[in-house]
Parts: C-alpha cells; sequence; structure tokens
C-alpha cells in the first residue's frame, strides 16, 4: 500500500483506547514526536471528525479512515491501528449512525485530495473475504505490517 507512507514505527497493534479522543490524543502525540505533523494536528483531528466522521460500514467490520487538513502535516503518512477493543465511531456521511470500530487507518497528506487514492484502495481490500480476518489473525506489529503492506494500490 502506498509505497513509503505506511512505516513499521507507525503501526499500532491492540492499542487500547475507550474513544476517539484518547485515540487521536496518543497518536497525535506520538506522530508529532516522531515529527511527521505539527503541534496543531490533534485539535485539527478531532474538529474534522466532529464535522465529518470518518468510519465506513465494511463487511464484517467497519473501519475508520481519519485524518487532518494537509496544513498540519509536515511529513505524509499512513499508521494502520488495530484497536485492543472496538469503540464507537460516527459513520461516514450519516453521522446519525454509529459503528463498533477497531481497524483505523489515521492519515496525514501533504495534498488536499491525498486520502482519496488510499481511501479507494482500502475500499477495495474490504471487498476480500481474507482481508479482516488477515488483519484480526496478525500476531504482532510486524505481521499486521506485512498484511498491510499486502494492499494493493
Amino acid at each position: 500500500m502506498s509505497d513509503g507512507l505506511v512505516t513499521k514505527d507507525l503501526v499500532q497493534v491492540d492499542l487500547e483506547v475507550a474513544s476517539t479522543g484518547e485515540l487521536f490524543a496518543h497518536m497525535s502525540h506520538m506522530l508529532q514526536e516522531a515529527g511527521y505533523v505539527k503541534e496543531s494536528f490533534g485539535d485539527a483531528l478531532a474538529l474534522r471528525e466532529a464535522t465529518y466522521p470518518t468510519a465506513l460500514p465494511t463487511q464484517p467490520e467497519a473501519m475508520a479512515i481519519p485524518h487532518a487538513d494537509a496544513v498540519h502535516i509536515l511529513e505524509p503518512f499512513i499508521a494502520p491501528i488495530r484497536l485492543a477493543s472496538p469503540i464507537p465511531w460516527h459513520e461516514m456521511g450519516n453521522d446519525d449512525v454509529t459503528h463498533p470500530v477497531r481497524f483505523v487507518f489515521l492519515l496525514g497528506f501533504t495534498k488536499a485530495d491525498g486520502h482519496v487514492k488510499v481511501l479507494q484502495d482500502l475500499m477495495i481490500a474490504s471487498q476480500d473475504p481474507e482481508f479482516f480476518p488477515r488483519l484480526a489473525s496478525a500476531g504482532s506489529a510486524e505481521e499486521y505490517f506485512s498484511a498491510v503492506q499486502s494492499i494493493q494500490g
């Protein structure tokens, strides 16, 4: 998936958080420390998600693809995250509906429409009946990284 955008240091496996707010705080701190985002990223991410939710009702499990505007990004990235337990997440285009989300692909792009191609690739991958089981069964960050790398695009 998107050569160079997914790196092993951004993979989070079985991350323990209770809400999107906790997830965003953890990831924005980590990404800022690693030099991927500006200090403004965390607040921008939370605001964008509140305005434009990003959970997708994929089957057999929903996934979310949160991102902030390009002005908050220093280096482009894709951070693949598997949560220890699903958290409620509002559906993209229908924020009256929530889904339990365990798989998150946090995106950061320096171009305004950079996320569109990744979204398309993830939607295609989610059609594969082995996609979510492969992500779910990864026993380590290394295996999860390999499973994400297998996504075409």
